[in-house]
């Protein structure tokens, strides 16, 4: 039997890249990040009691939502699996392309390697169409719900805020700099369907996009960024975000970094699961809250 939502939450590290790399984040974003990483603590943080008889009733009522078919908790963690797998694969792809850019020798692999900004813009726009795909799926929506989701966006809190503030500083702020969200439409505009394919992501998430072929979902993913974009902005504003203050909150984690910045956001692709990590985190939330609420 495959683990439940609640069952994946007790597995999540306590510690490690992923987590170190999330503390230092979550230090940019009021009200700090506490790495829930025990059910049954979270059930009574919600519930506001921790008798463990009640505790009980609430898992097994959250274990009896997360297994049903018709339920979307399961098909939402999929998706932030699928574009967390490919987190680490393009990762590669990225150290990749800045390798060969400089070795004569490997100028044929350098050619075939999409260059870095759209690779990152690519990678964005499925991380956000994942995010927003896993929003319709755990509140029973059509998938194309871009108006519910951005104003959902407004409502997040906790692991979901801080999973957005990470998505922001590593795959926006960093790798395409402080500009990146005026540029992001523009990059994926360059995007051919060919370079969409190679990233691991697409193939998994690929049956789940709306619409018909890579354009059709080319067109989604812009729409989905796009929908997302005005309120990363605002949340940027807000935050006071830049890539070099994300650079120095890693820094009181994971250790000083000498490089540049795109080379940072590729370690933390290659070698980290923060998407996933708080993905799990936030589905558990939502899905304890609605186990509480029907007891």
């Amino acid at each position: 039997m495959s683990p439940t939502v609640l069952d994946r939450l007790d597995r999540l590290p306590r510690r490690g890249l992923t987590v170190l790399a999330l503390r230092g984040i979550a230090t940019l974003v009021p009200g700090g990040w506490s790495n829930p990483t025990n059910a049954d603590a979270l059930i009574a943080e919600v519930l506001g009691d921790d008798d463990p008889s009640l505790v009980r009733q609430v898992r097994a009522r959250a274990d009896l939502l997360s297994r049903a078919r018709h339920e979307g908790y399961g098909r939402a963690l999929s998706l932030y699996d699928a574009v967390n797998r490919s987190q680490r694969a393009s990762g590669g792809l990225r150290v990749l392309a800045n390798v060969t850019a400089g070795l004569p020798l490997l100028k044929r692999i350098g050619s075939i390697t999409p260059p870095s900004d759209r690779l990152q813009a690519a990678d964005l726009s499925l991380k956000v169409g994942a995010e927003l795909l896993a929003f319709t799926q755990v509140n029973g929506l059509p998938g194309d719900s871009f108006g519910d989701f951005t104003a959902a966006l407004a409502d997040y809190a906790g692991d979901a805020r801080v999973r957005m503030a990470a998505l922001i500083c590593f795959d926006a702020l960093l790798p395409l700099g402080n500009q990146a969200l005026e540029r992001i439409d523009g990059l994926l505009g360059q995007v051919s369907g060919g370079e969409l394919r190679q990233l691991p992501a697409y193939g998994r998430l690929s049956g789940l996009l709306p619409g018909r072929g890579d354009q059709a979902h080319l067109g989604f993913l812009r729409r989905g960024v796009e929908s997302w974009a005005g309120w990363a902005g605002g949340f940027i504003g807000q935050l006071g975000l830049t890539g070099q203050r994300a650079v120095q909150a890693l820094e009181g984690t994971l250790g000083p970094w000498q490089g540049r910045m795109e080379g940072l956001a590729a370690f933390l692709d290659a070698f980290t699961d923060t998407y996933a990590h708080t993905g799990v985190q936030a589905v558990a939330r939502r899905l304890v809250e609605r186990a509480v609420a029907e007891i």
